[in-house]
């Protein structure tokens, strides 16, 4: 509300001030000289329109410049702290770049020690199961020869008895085998 009365005040005093200048003038030019009252009328104006103004615009003028120089001095705080951050930052950045290649370097390192465990536990296991193979394999192998020797002594055994057949077929006589007869019983009479 008081801002709106010192414009109004102030629109009033602006209006004034023409009229009066120009009522100053007297209406008809003279020729001669500067116009001293005219001159002198018009600086009264003039300085009663700076004290009016001085008088209305005083305190909104000092509010300005005090809440500008508020501002201005937040600003600057702001950017003291905002450079302050912005050069801690570029430091720590700035260290980090120097310290980027030993990271690096210590990344590679590390990647190739996992490597070599890797590749190392992967060998252990293919030696693991290469034996676990090797084992299998040679106790098939055990197995299967044992069943082939079993095989031919079968047929060993079966060639043997056809054989023998065969010879005693071709070489017997009835009296070979009266005597053979003979043996069986003597043999069954003593064990009974």
């Amino acid at each position: 509300m008081k801002s709106s009365a010192y414009m109004s005040a102030l629109a009033w005093a602006l209006s004034c001030l023409p009229t009066n200048l120009w009522a100053a003038g007297g209406g008809a030019h003279e020729a001669h000289g500067i116009p001293s009252k005219a001159l002198i009328f018009a600086g009264i104006n003039f300085l009663i329109l700076l004290f009016i103004l001085g008088y209305f615009l005083r305190k909104p003028v000092k509010d300005f410049f005090t809440s500008r120089a508020a501002l201005i001095s937040q600003d600057l705080t702001e950017s003291r702290q905002i450079k302050e951050t912005a050069a801690q930052k570029f430091t720590e950045y700035e260290q980090r770049m120097h310290g980027i290649e030993a990271e690096m370097q210590a990344l590679v390192a590390e990647l190739k020690k996992d490597g070599q465990l890797e590749r190392d536990r992967m060998v252990a296991v293919a030696e693991e199961q290469a034996a676990s193979l090797k084992e299998t394999s040679k106790r098939i192998m055990t197995q299967e020869l044992r069943r082939a020797k079993e095989e031919l002594k079968q047929e060993a055994v079966q060639l043997a008895a056809d054989m023998a057949e065969d010879l005693l077929k071709k070489n017997i006589t009835a009296e070979d085998q009266q005597r053979i007869v003979r043996q069986y019983i003597s043999k069954v009479e003593q064990l009974s």
